[in-house]
């Protein structure tokens, strides 16, 4: 019995340090991106949206990841008002478009707080299955 207990009382400190962590890191996550992140319905949303948008070239070598600075050689610019209609979330974020992705800048920093990939579009091939 008492060895029940014991194996008891270590899971339920075990699952109690767990979720604290877990409940940390979110917190963390959020505070360190006060603009939020998009679901992929939003992140379609702005894709689509952006997809007549000029984009601009990365700098040689350079690999823009979430939490990096913009390079200097890349101008932020704000976001229409058509998308932050649609996605009011985006509204006050700056991008940046690139060929194969959208990065989404948190204006007080300047650090990339999303990246929005581009779908393909190359075409589809769903009409030539089963040939």
């Amino acid at each position: 019995m008492n060895r029940l207990l014991c194996s008891g009382a270590l899971l339920l400190a075990v699952l109690g340090t767990t979720a604290a962590t877990a409940q940390n890191t979110t917190d963390a996550t959020q505070s360190n991106n006060p603009h939020g992140t998009l679901n992929p319905a939003q992140q379609q949303m702005v894709s689509n949206s952006l997809s007549s948008t000029p984009s601009q070239s990365a700098p040689s070598g350079a690999q823009p990841q979430v939490g990096d600075k913009v390079p200097e050689s890349m101008s932020a610019q704000s976001m229409p008002h058509d998308v932050a209609d649609q996605v009011p979330e985006a509204k006050e974020l700056l991008f940046v478009k690139l060929p194969d992705r959208i990065l989404l800048i948190d204006p007080d920093t300047k650090l990339i707080s999303e990246i929005v990939t581009e779908p393909a579009t190359t075409g589809s091939t769903a009409g030539n299955q089963g040939r």
